[in-house]
């Protein structure tokens, strides 16, 4: 089994509560904001997970679907249109004004995987349509990582290791609870902003914005995340 099919189960939503709905307010207006959305768009939020975003996004008048892989996290997304489905292999033609992708949903798998995710995202949207694209700044990550972390609530211990290993940002996670132990892991592919912007461009989507966060700060290379907005032609 991937290690993201084992990771987005049920504890991811308690290991990263912090990631709640009152943090997804903001950050899917910013992002409705940086894409020059109209009310009545139609937005796919792509890896939507258990919903928050594509929630905010049709609380603001846009048409939203959420889509994802994990069963667990869709089960959470009660209130919002969602669909389950392989980002890399997305069952959408040009049916959407705009595309998401929040909190480094992207790069999961390999280059060629990767490639293949944003192919087929930009096959799900419109001519003229935006995509955009929240990711991890990599050289903050690189020169910054915390290698280790801990963190108990409710009864439980996080236990979370950090490492660079084959151009990934590798996360191994410890959860132990009465006796009982859950280990896994957690794998993204580290791209830097000259990267993403290449791989748009092959993908058929050209970038026009970047970001360094999401109050909107220029992108730079000490930035916190690395956010672009790319047009489809």
């Amino acid at each position: 089994m991937s290690w993201f099919q084992t990771a987005f189960q049920k504890q991811y939503l308690d290991l990263y509560r912090y990631r709640n709905q009152e943090a997804a307010q903001g950050e899917a207006e910013f992002a409705a904001r940086a894409l020059g959305l109209m009310p009545g768009s139609r937005v796919l939020d792509v890896a939507c997970g258990a919903g928050r975003h594509a929630r905010v996004l049709a609380g603001l008048g846009h048409r939203t679907v959420g889509v994802d892989l994990s069963r667990d996290l869709l089960a959470e997304a009660r209130d919002v249109s969602c669909v389950r489905g392989d980002m890399r292999r997305l069952p959408f033609h040009g049916s959407f004004d705009a595309a998401t992708s929040f909190f480094t949903s992207f790069g999961y798998f390999d280059d060629a995987g990767n490639r293949a995710t944003l192919e087929s995202i930009a096959a799900s949207i419109r001519s003229g349509g935006v995509f955009f694209l929240d990711f991890l700044n990599a050289i903050t990550v690189t020169t910054r990582l915390v290698p280790t972390s801990e963190d108990e609530r409710e009864g439980r211990t996080y236990r979370i290791a950090r490492r660079i290993e084959g151009g990934r940002v590798v996360k191994d996670v410890v959860i132990e609870e009465e006796g009982l132990t859950m280990s896994y892991r957690e794998s993204v592919r580290l791209y830097q902003h000259h990267d993403l912007v290449r791989m748009l461009k092959a993908a058929g989507l050209a970038p026009r914005a970047a970001y360094g966060d999401y109050d909107g700060r220029d992108f730079t290379t000490d930035a916190p995340r690395c956010i672009l907005v790319a047009r489809k032609p």
